[in-house]
């Protein structure tokens, strides 16, 4: 009997020419790292801005007069000038004052042709991985845009976090501030009941916050595509209240919507257009 032979099928054979083509682009990369190492003071008031183009970020407190940096630096390009036009382009910067340590992605004015994330004429991209280790009582501004998240865990100051494109993570805070993204969740959580209000907002994600047991505040939701939930017990401030309980959980399913949480106090805002709120009670 003659032996058939599998002939792979078209649309098949098209997706393996179609990868061929893509990996015959052999792209010019270079990485490199960078680390900086800022003496600081515990008795002063201590500002650490953190500000990226493309790439994540992630801060960590610790138990030291010292702010440290470290970041790996990718650069893609279509020729090995391009490598270099990209560093002259777009540089990560540590610049330091009294009280105050920032490191930022600089890039050139709006005038100018540098495409920071994704390669168009200029025939290069640029990334950094950030990794920054801060005095715990620091106050926090810390902001990237593409391609990556911000994480931030075990410091006790204020902080202001953004992103654009990515999930926020605040892990075991005990200050106060403001949680925002656009297309990310935001996951939170507190060892400590924050002082002051703070916010949580996001367009495209859950927004997911948990504060400890003894939680006394008021709370503010909106969400358009999705639901409110939350394990504490809560009394309606709306003239209308609307809650129910669901698998041990109460649910507000209305927009604009505040709540009472023990004898009430600082009032903290949850806000998503197309996911869910979840504030959740800490194990005690």
């Amino acid at each position: 009997m003659q032996r058939l032979l599998r002939i792979t099928p078209a649309r098949a054979a098209s997706a393996a020419l179609l990868a061929l083509a893509a990996t015959a682009r052999a792209d010019v990369v270079e990485t490199r790292e960078l680390a900086e190492t800022i003496p600081v003071s515990s008795s002063e008031p201590l500002v650490v801005i953190v500000r990226n183009v493309t790439g994540p970020i992630r801060v960590t407190g610790h138990d030291a007069e010292r702010v440290e940096m470290r970041a790996t630096e990718t650069v893609r390009g279509d020729l090995q000038a391009d490598i270099e036009r990209a560093r002259e382009a777009l540089q990560l910067r540590t610049e330091t004052e009294p009280g105050r340590v920032a490191f930022r992605v600089r890039h050139p004015g709006d005038d100018d042709d540098c495409n920071c994330r994704g390669r168009g004429w200029n025939g290069f991209s640029v990334e950094y991985d950030i990794e920054v280790r801060v005095p715990r009582g620091a106050t926090l501004d810390v902001a990237t845009v593409n391609d990556g998240d911000v994480v931030v865990e075990g410091v006790n100051g204020d902080f202001e976090l953004a992103n654009v494109n990515g999930d926020v993570r605040l892990v075991e805070a005990r200050g106060a501030g403001t949680v925002h993204t656009v297309n990310g969740d935001i996951d939170a959580s507190f060892s400590r009941t924050p002082a002051e209000s703070s916010a949580f907002r996001t367009v495209n994600g859950d927004v997911d916050v948990t504060f400890p047991p003894d939680l006394s505040a008021e709370l503010s939701f909106q969400t358009m595509h999705g639901d409110v939930w939350t394990d504490f017990d809560v009394e309606s401030l709306a003239d209308t209240p609307d809650v129910e309980r669901d698998r041990g959980r109460f649910v507000a399913r209305f927009n604009g919507s505040a709540f009472r949480i023990g004898a009430g106090g600082e009032r903290h805002s949850f806000n998503t257009l197309n996911g869910d709120i979840y504030v959740r009670k800490a194990n005690p």
